[in-house]
């Protein structure tokens, strides 16, 4: 028997009905009366058996408190009383002191021990409150959910993890009171939706997470609901929030642990694959167990060399120069060979692994710079790094003693990658402008796919925005894209901005592109990402086609 279900046991004793408590009193009374009997069969009150009487009392104070105790004190030393003989053989009766003073025992008991009990019985709910609540939305905890027994629920429930993405960056920015309104906000709307009356369906587990247990029959009805009235603009303080928010859903089977990791497996699916929602799959845990051996394999590819470099160049739309090249980081890796991108480098991001690899790349790819410096060729190269890697200050004093090597770092360009979180825009502005005095430059990558593009447009000393692929390979056939991309050229332009289109593909988009005022492109029309010594030859055709 779980915890859980142990103290709702104990508060149940508390929330009798009429009828229940009815059927307790006629229980114990009857009890009494057998002892009673059974006292006076095996020859009256000299009868150790007359202390099983104490047994009905206590059991009556613990379920009914002082008052109960009280009254079985007196039933019982009423029944064990003036009619009750002392010795039955002899036919002696007690004397009324005896019985007297054996019932004031029993009050004192009954009432002292329903006492005990009503103070361990509040003590046990105020722990549990705390323990197992949390004090802000009064909803289950983390702790309650991992205690309950999965038996009380149906056989076709499934378990819902829920995070609020932008609920840190909300706490961090507006306060902790100012998150803890939306929190009770989103609590409400999940209750209405899901809360049942004596079951507990809906958990907070903390952090901007909620949990929610439901029926196979509600995942489609109850969540459009749920979508509908509560995932909406949200106007509070004069400031609007817009909740951003991923979901994981697995099947309520196994240990209450098992439920929570595989739950939390497809939210990340979800959130990697930019869906809603995701229903956990057995494929996915081993995915989430690759990429973890993955991650652990790191220090040793950088070691053995497996990582290595591919360039892709950017094109100046009117002179049609090659005016940099973008370094991306491909693994070749001894046992599973090429291994995507998209497989480890969202999660070396977040770990602080990826502060070494990002110093790998920096110093291969300046390097290869260098070199091609020596063969004449005058480009730029940019490196990917997260934005929250510019606020550690081991990357700032590793690029000064790159300086100090005569690596070409005015030719250098960070471009920040927009899904890493940054915690003080001012801090980092001020790093980003001693990085600038190197000449180094900046370009914000995937512009206009993250929650925070433009408040880093805003607040961060950028040179260049690089249009997401997602907009622009499409352009000549998809109205909305094309708006969208206009609108992000105008921004840039209004901005004083250097504009990047990334994933061209055809001709009449680089057309397209030039029309609307875009600066360079960069994408499979022109070739696809290179190794160094390719990049070379495909350099030299182009130059010379040119």
């Amino acid at each position: 028997m779980s915890v859980i279900s142990v103290v709702n046991s104990i508060k149940k004793l508390k929330k009798m009905s009429i009828f229940q408590y009815s059927l307790f009193v006629l229980l114990m009374i009857s009890l009494q009366i057998f002892v009673a009997d059974l006292v006076n069969s095996f020859g009256g009150v000299k009868s150790s058996l007359s202390y099983l009487m104490l047994l009905t009392i206590i059991t009556g104070s613990f379920v009914l408190g002082p008052a109960g105790g009280l009254i079985f004190a007196l039933t019982g030393g009423l029944f064990l009383g003036p009619f009750m003989p002392m010795n039955s053989e002899l036919s002696l009766m007690q004397n009324s002191p005896n019985w007297i003073f054996r019932m004031i025992i029993y009050v004192f008991i009954g009432s002292y021990s329903g006492a005990i009990m009503n103070y361990l019985l509040n003590t046990i709910n105020k722990l549990s409150k705390i323990t197992f609540y949390h004090t802000k939305t009064n909803l289950p905890n983390l702790k309650y959910f991992e205690n309950i027994a999965l038996t009380n629920y149906s056989s076709d429930a499934y378990f819902a993890n829920l995070k609020f993405e932008n609920y840190e960056k909300t706490k961090e920015t507006f306060g902790g009171n100012y998150a803890d309104d939306f929190i009770n906000f989103f609590s409400k709307g999940l209750s209405d939706v899901f809360g049942k009356k004596n079951l507990a369906t809906v958990f907070y587990l903390g952090g901007g997470r909620f949990g929610i247990i439901f029926s196979s029959s509600e995942i489609n009805s109850k969540f459009k609901i749920f979508f509908k009235t509560v995932l909406k603009k949200i106007r509070k303080k004069e400031i609007e929030y817009f909740p951003s928010m991923f979901i994981g859903v697995a099947k309520l089977e196994g240990n209450n642990i098992d439920i929570l990791q595989n739950s939390e497996i497809a939210r990340r699916s979800a959130k990697k694959n930019l869906n809603h929602y995701e229903i956990y799959s057995e494929e996915m845990k081993t995915a989430s167990h690759k990429n973890f051996d993955l991650l652990c394999e790191i220090p040793r590819a950088i070691e053995k060399k497996e990582f290595y470099i591919l360039y892709h160049p950017k094109i100046d739309l009117y002179s049609g120069k090659v005016e940099g090249v973008e370094a991306l980081i491909r693994w070749d890796h001894p046992e599973r060979g090429a291994v995507s991108p998209d497989d480890f480098i969202p999660h070396i991001e977040q770990t602080a692994m990826i502060g070494k690899v990002t110093e790998w790349v920096l110093k291969t790819a300046l390097m290869d710079l260098k070199k091609m410096q020596l063969q004449g060729m005058d480009l730029r190269v940019s490196v990917n790094i997260p934005l929250n890697l510019l606020q550690n200050p081991k990357l700032t004093k590793t690029i000064k003693e790159y300086n100090k090597k005569i690596l070409p770092l005015d030719k250098l360009e960070f471009e920040i990658l927009e899904r890493g979180s940054v915690d003080d825009f001012k801090n980092t502005a001020i790093v980003m402008e001693s990085l600038k005095s190197m000449g180094i430059q900046f370009s914000l990558d995937d512009f206009g796919t993250g929650n925070s593009t433009l408040t880093c447009v805003q607040n961060l000393p950028l040179d260049i925005i690089k249009i997401d692929r997602t907009f622009v390979k499409d352009i000549e056939t998809n109205r909305k894209n094309k708006e969208l991309v206009r609108s992000c050229i105008n921004i840039g332009r209004a901005l004083d901005k250097k504009i990047v289109a990334e994933g061209v593909e055809s001709e009449e988009v680089i057309k397209i592109l030039k029309d609307m005022g875009c600066d360079c492109a960069q994408g499979y029309y022109f070739t696809k990402p290179l190794t160094y010594n390719k990049f070379l030859n495909w350099y030299k055709t182009y130059t010379d086609l040119r």
